[in-house]
């Protein structure tokens, strides 16, 4: 019998190891993948949404990987480095502006 990651994932949240190092070691680096695609997705597959509870609980669940298994600098949301803030102020400003309704083009 092939368990599928959704499954696997359900299975953490219905009956969760008694402690958050078991919790921790469960979680393999294939479903901390799968977590966050469920995440950024909303979804378990194409038929199937996350609740509320479940988006948290997969938050958390990721959260707690990632704080054990990764460096802060690699975690999920960690801000842009400090070379990514560049200064625009010679950057020219783009305008969008709508036709009117009676223009085709």
């Amino acid at each position: 019998m092939i368990v599928t990651l959704e499954k696997t994932l359900l299975d953490y949240l219905e009956s969760p190891p008694g402690t958050m190092e078991k919790l921790i070691d469960r979680i393999s680096p294939e479903i901390y993948e799968r977590l966050k695609d469920v995440i950024a997705l909303g979804r378990w597959n194409e038929q199937e949404r996350l609740s509320k509870e479940q988006l948290g609980q997969c938050m958390q669940l990721l959260i707690l990987y990632e704080a054990q298994h990764l460096e802060s600098h690699e975690r999920t949301g960690t801000p842009l480095q400090a070379d990514c803030d560049g200064d625009y102020s010679d950057s020219e400003a783009i305008t969008i502006m709508q036709a009117p309704r009676g223009d085709k083009h």
